[in-house]
């Protein structure tokens, strides 16, 4: 029995675009060849993932069979003769399932090939329903294994929930049939305690075999997907491990690092991958924000110049009558210390001719200079062809302190799903690991403030932000009650004011751009709440 040469393909796919993706597959099957026996491509890396409705779509299915026939074809070439490829696309179902009453029909498939012929197709047996997964609604499972042979040892295959089912049976038919290597594509994507679960769930599942754990790489949408393959012997011990980025990953024995979940590195990375792939698969090669002097207009311009450099972004100072000359003098600071360009408008004008117009009175005084800057910034946006990042953080938003087509206004908010403790923390951790003020520390240590009126302090209307991003997590991350909240020790009025907020800020939360999802709950896809709600604990 040989041992086997693994390669992970760890590729950046775009949904529906068969010839981008399928010339990254290529390249690393070349790139493989003669270094590897067997290459591993992650889940739906064919066709995208995810695919959403698409998967219902009879043009999405046959083009996807057409570039795997291709890719199929492509290994009988001489340079390639040696490689076994496991690929995950999507494919036509025979049946429908009776257990489902959605449009599904298609599976989600992994096909295994080899000297341009098919050794087998696996489809996706256990469809994931929860946080942002939708499999059950879009595909039809699969109720067969896939097993061959390699090098003299068994090889089976399984697609990502697969694995982290908790009752598989599959795991001890595997075992039964002699299996020495399970196969696993997957379409993981990130969040904070990510890395560890997925070890977790591998060990688990595992019964005498190794598991090679492949994934993707890149963004798509408000997902990014963090690479991380991984092979684990048949002990349960971490052998190999992979980058983040795309590309092909051989494995190699060697001593690894514990993992660390929650890394300010490895979040601060993702943030930065979410935006430009974001930029990048629609098209968008400028951005423009409002630059306040605040922190987290400060840390989303520097993520926004690691992604698109700092050519591409546009900082728009907007001072109000209201607003501080430290405000003004952070924001040109941060644009000199990031080198992107730096304009300053003053809204003043505007704000006069509105009081003029209409008779503003307490919060709909405020709230007019937010919308001031925002026609101010979507007019620039329009004009000159920029993507407006909105700067809100996971803590504002989650309790509406922000206005509605003012500052919420925007097509991506990089910042969305970190809570005002975690951008404290990162803008920190970004000045240390450059070794110089990035952001400028009187940006990090003033309190927060909208500058809305004189004198105006977030903490005038919210908790201290260690207090409430902590009462937050409780609600939204680990969906608690407020009385299980209350039970942690946190005061019930408090508890009962944040838990208030959430719930009537959720008709903003609708309408609001798409960010990065960084934790297990984050807002949008991956939390679904009704508008309307009357229940008196939610």
């Amino acid at each position: 029995m040989q041992e086997i040469r693994i390669g992970f393909g760890q590729i950046n796919p775009v949904v529906g675009d068969f010839a981008h993706n399928s010339k990254q597959i290529l390249q690393i099957m070349n790139d493989a060849a003669g270094k590897v026996d067997l290459l591993i491509f992650g889940e739906l890396a064919l066709c995208g993932y995810p695919l959403g409705d698409l998967s219902y779509r009879a043009d999405i299915i046959s083009a996807t069979q057409e570039a795997l026939e291709q890719l199929v074809a492509e290994s009988a070439e001489p340079r390639l003769a040696s490689l076994t490829v496991v690929l995950g696309h999507v494919s036509a179902a025979a049946t429908h399932s009776d257990q489902q009453s959605s449009y599904a029909s298609a599976h989600n498939s992994a096909t295994v090939f080899s000297g341009g012929e098919v050794i087998g197709r696996y489809d996706k047996k256990y469809l994931p329903n929860y946080d942002v997964f939708d499999d059950w609604r879009n595909f039809v499972p699969g109720s067969s294994e896939l097993l061959f042979e390699l090098q003299g040892q068994r090889v089976a295959v399984a697609i990502c929930e697969d694995i982290w089912h908790p009752e598989a049976p599959q795991r001890d038919e595997l075992a039964n049939a002699g299996v020495d290597l399970l196969v696993v594509p997957n379409g993981s994507p990130y969040t904070r305690d990510i890395q560890s679960r997925r070890r977790n769930a591998a060990r688990s599942y595992q019964r005498g075999f190794a598991i090679a754990y492949a994934n993707l790489a890149g963004g798509q949408d408000d997902l990014v997907f963090d690479g991380d393959s991984f092979l684990m012997g048949k002990d349960g011990q971490e052998l190999y491990r992979a980058g983040m980025e795309p590309g092909l990953f051989i494995t190699e024995t060697k001593e690894l690092e514990p993992v660390l979940d929650d890394e300010p590195q490895r979040l601060y990375e993702v943030l930065v991958t979410g935006l430009r792939d974001y930029c990048g698969k629609t098209g968008q090669d400028k951005v423009l924000l409002g630059f306040s002097g605040g922190i987290d207009s400060s840390l989303t311009a520097a993520i926004a110049v690691d992604a698109l450099g700092s050519q591409a972004v546009l900082g728009i100072g907007l001072p109000s009558r209201y607003s501080s000359d430290h405000s003004l003098a952070d924001a040109q600071q941060l644009a000199n210390n990031l080198g992107c360009e730096f304009r300053v408008i003053p809204i003043d004008k505007a704000h006069v001719a509105f009081e003029d117009m209409v008779d503003l009175k307490g919060l709909a005084g405020e709230n007019v200079q937010a919308r001031i800057r925002a026609v101010t910034l979507m007019a620039i946006s329009n004009s000159e062809g920029r993507l407006l990042l909105t700067t809100g953080n996971k803590s504002e938003i989650a309790v509406g302190y922000s206005t509605m087509y003012g500052d919420s206004a925007g097509g991506f908010a990089p910042i969305k799903d970190i809570l005002k403790t975690d951008v404290w923390r990162l803008a920190r951790w970004l000045n240390a690991s450059r070794g110089k003020e990035l952001i400028p520390m009187s940006s990090i240590e003033k309190p927060p403030s909208a500058e809305l009126s004189p004198g105006q302090l977030d903490s005038d209307s919210l908790p201290d932000y260690n207090l409430l991003d902590d009462i937050l997590r409780l609600l939204i991350e680990k969906t608690a009650t407020v009385d299980e909240v209350v039970a942690l020790g946190f005061e019930r009025e408090l508890v009962s004011e944040v838990d208030s907020k959430v719930r009537a800020a959720e008709w903003k939360r609708s309408q609001g751009a798409i960010g990065t999802k960084t934790t297990a709950v984050a807002f949008g896809s991956g939390r679904r709440v009704p508008i309307t709600t009357r229940f008196g604990k939610l």
